[in-house]
């Protein structure tokens, strides 16, 4: 079986062969998408109309980062971003959809998830620049910035961020919804299996490769050992890792992944897996995991066709459901 790791070389290639059966072929691509890698294997009969997809996939993410990006001053979440505290803003129908999805979960995680921690996260930017810890006053004032309850939508398509100074950030959810409407557009072309592997981070496996029952994924732990083997179909997965990213100050890391409620980035090291029907909601409950530890799973486990996973510092592991479909290394985890 083939065995897919999370995080990998930063190449771009194209890669078409033929497999298993001689009627299918197996293509995959990788190209360098909002930030990072955007890895895609697909079974087709015909590899020219293959190549077709994935260029279409790849112009579609393209396209979404046109809308959900914070670097780009032209786009729609930057034009809403500026006229925080003015009032009501008519947005792109596409950005609306997504924060609609984002308020479902923050409501699911009683605000554990929130996209309007974007201020925080400039804040904790800013200090890692200065080489210094935000001033506490300064902290404060940012923290009474976010709470998704400030982010209101309205029937009309328009959107309000109650307060002037509120920021969304979407980098919690934003390649994860860039997946669904890949398997969306390739499920439509009559794809017969498939692997997409956003970053390392979301991932959704249609079907399975010719020969096998599932796409197996390779698990890393906090220290970036591979722990297990992961193994999907039809079903999005997405990880995230608390020091996967990080600022680091007065000789300290500080993760990028803050705690919306009192605006502290996270400071030990933790992995956490979600499986889940799509990949928005997987890369969005993987953030409350993280911030709420055991408590995260049993919050999961409240949310149906969930499956979650956490994995400490030390290594120990915490498991939703008995059936997640992990072999360990040493004992298998369902299958």
């Amino acid at each position: 079986m083939k065995l897919i790791r999370l995080l990998f070389t930063l190449i771009v290639f194209v890669l078409w062969s033929s497999v298993a059966r001689p009627e299918l072929h197996e293509g995959r691509e990788v190209h360098y998408q909002m930030g990072t890698l955007l890895d895609l294997t697909l079974y087709v009969s015909d590899p020219e109309e293959g190549k077709k997809i994935v260029r279409r996939a790849v112009q579609e993410v393209h396209r979404l980062e046109g809308i959900l990006s914070n670097y780009d001053p032209e786009s729609s979440l930057s034009q809403l971003n500026r006229r925080a505290g003015q009032g009501r803003v008519k947005i792109d129908p596409e950005l609306f959809h997504l924060l609609s999805i984002a308020t479902h979960f923050s409501l699911k995680t009683s605000g554990y998830f929130d996209v309007t921690v974007g201020s925080l996260v400039d804040l904790w930017a800013q200090a890692a620049q200065r080489g210094s810890l935000p001033d506490p006053r300064a902290l404060a004032r940012t923290v009474h910035l976010v709470g998704y309850r400030g982010l209101k939508l309205y029937q009309s398509g328009e959107v309000e961020l109650a307060r002037r100074g509120m920021k969304i950030d979407l980098g919690g959810i934003g390649k994860g919804y860039a997946v669904d409407r890949i398997v969306t557009m390739i499920q439509r072309a009559g794809v017969r299996a498939a692997l997409i592997n956003f970053g390392g981070s979301s991932i959704y496996a249609l079907e399975n490769p010719p020969g096998e029952d599932s796409w197996r994924i390779g698990l890393k732990g906090p220290q970036e050992n591979l722990v297990g083997v992961l193994h999907l179909r039809n079903r999005a997965l997405s990880t995230s890792g608390s020091m996967g990213r990080f600022w680091k100050i007065g000789g300290k890391r500080y993760g990028h992944l803050i705690n919306p409620k009192n605006g502290l980035p996270v400071t030990e090291p933790a992995v956490a897996t979600v499986i889940a029907p799509t990949a928005t909601q997987a890369e969005a409950l993987t953030k409350p995991l993280i911030l709420l530890g055991k408590e995260g799973l049993t919050l999961m486990k409240g949310i149906p066709q969930t499956e979650s996973l956490s994995i400490s510092e030390s290594g120990g592991l915490e498991l939703s459901k008995a059936s997640f479909p992990i072999t360990l290394f040493g004992q298998t985890k369902g299958q």
